[in-house]
């Protein structure tokens, strides 16, 4: 790394937080479906969940014609209300919401318990890795300043960040969904460099991802650290990272911290102040 960074910029999921979710389960769906009956709209499980991922893929469709970006990120409020609006029958039902507009649904509050159950019922695993809370305080005791870069849904992280005790340590927070674009599309990264006024050289970017998250730090001429969370060969991250690279900027190599375990941040510091 070659000196003592100021400003540590993390991923969420997979770097700061454990997680897992599964949208393919049968009784998930049965779920949502009986959810929005109650609303008026009749899906079988089986076209909720394909509508669900149509219209996912036709709006990053849409939003990567219109943005011109490599990296869209959608916003899920419009997914759902889109849901409620385009199922394929109605019953009569005493909730009007489904006479709203699109427009309406997106911004109402029926799509943030919507989306709080979607989220609740599809995640079977959520908690902050043995490490991180005490990492994080230790950087904050040393003068460190912290922010997170996610790629995510804002109605669904707002909530995970607050539950596994991340928040209390983050001086800015970048949602993909709020900017419209995710990482590695390095205007999103730019985006928190020019409004928190950080000078690259002094500022690290740390995740578990090769793709998004070095990436992204690839694309803004910042360092990187690697978190292997998922146990990855050595070889595959080699693969990996040379995909990234892609025969460009050959002499990038980020730190990679092979255990995943978050804490090595503060040995890498220690070393690096001796």
């Amino acid at each position: 790394m070659g000196k003592y960074y100021k400003n540590y910029i993390f991923d969420l999921y997979g770097t700061l937080v454990d997680i897992h979710t599964d949208e393919n389960r049968p009784d998930f769906w049965n779920k949502m479906a009986s959810l929005l009956s109650c609303y008026g709209a009749d899906y079988s499980p089986e076209k909720m969940q394909q509508s669900y991922f149509d219209i996912v893929h036709e709006e990053e469709q849409n939003l990567a014609f219109e943005s011109g970006m490599n990296f869209p990120e959608i916003r899920i409020e419009r997914v759902f209300a889109r849901l409620l609006k385009e199922a394929p029958a109605y019953h009569s039902c005493s909730e009007k919401i489904v006479t709203l507009s699109i427009e309406e649904i997106e911004k109402s509050e029926w799509v943030r318990m919507i989306s709080n159950v979607f989220r609740v019922m599809s995640r079977q695993k959520l908690e902050a890795y043995p490490h991180t809370l005490q990492t994080l305080e230790a950087l904050r005791t040393e003068g460190s300043h912290i922010y997170l870069l996610s790629n995510a849904q804002r109605l669904f992280t707002d909530a995970e960040i607050e539950s596994t005790g991340v928040r209390e340590y983050l001086e800015a927070i970048y949602i993909s969904s709020d900017a419209g674009m995710k990482k590695p599309q390095p205007e999103f990264m730019m985006k928190l460099l020019e409004e928190q006024n950080l000078d690259p050289q002094d500022t690290v970017m740390v995740g578990n991802d090769f793709q998004s998250d070095i990436g992204v730090a690839v694309a803004c001429g910042i360092p990187g650290i690697f978190l292997n969370t998922d146990q990855l060969s050595s070889i595959e991250m080699r693969a990996r990272l040379a995909r990234v690279l892609n025969g460009k900027n050959d002499h990038y190599r980020p730190v990679i911290i092979s255990s995943g375990d978050i804490e090595e941040l503060l040995d890498l510091d220690r070393d690096l102040k001796q």
